[in-house]
């Protein structure tokens, strides 16, 4: 089950300052790689150590490949590609290399991954009102699925980590 909550926030329109209401994700927790490390060689013919040294190598391939310019692609997992963001020029001829601001990467997660959120449940935590399953959710690309199992403080607020 997702857990999500409605922020209000005041943007300034056309037609003025006005007031609208979004959804945002409330987090149960944070799963590290260590955690996954440990999950997988507990389901798994293979040990933690052996786990660990292929998450780290895995790690540093796609590291590699996107910094030579390449798309990820990772199967079931989903794929990863370099994006840009940049100052906007005049003319294309007035842009420069200096104009990128930065670089992220860009996650689109495959089709279990998908089929798991749409299979889900959605349930406000401000309206204590459930809705299931999810209906036709678009996870932001910059959120990270994050497991529920990790209760490390009960007590911290998650929300839009």
């Amino acid at each position: 089950m997702i857990k999500f909550k409605v922020n209000e926030k005041k943007l300034t329109t056309a037609r003025g300052e006005q007031t609208f209401h979004f959804a945002k994700a409330v987090y149960n927790g944070v799963t590290t790689i260590e955690q996954l490390q440990m999950q997988i060689a507990r389901i798994s013919a293979v040990s933690e150590g052996d786990v660990r040294s292929t998450l780290l190598t895995l790690t540093q391939l796609i590291t590699d490949e996107l910094t030579a310019g390449r798309i990820v692609e990772l199967g079931d997992l989903g794929r990863m590609k370099v994006g840009l963001k940049s100052k906007a020029t005049e003319s294309k001829e007035k842009f420069r290399s200096q104009d990128i601001k930065r670089l992220h990467v860009i996650f689109t997660p495959g089709k279990l991954i998908k089929e798991g959120l749409l299979s889900t449940s959605l349930h406000s935590i401000s309206k204590e009102k459930e809705m299931c399953p999810a209906q036709n959710p678009t996870p932001d690309s910059k959120q990270k699925a994050e497991s529920s199992e990790n209760t490390d403080d009960p007590n911290k607020d998650y929300t839009g980590l």
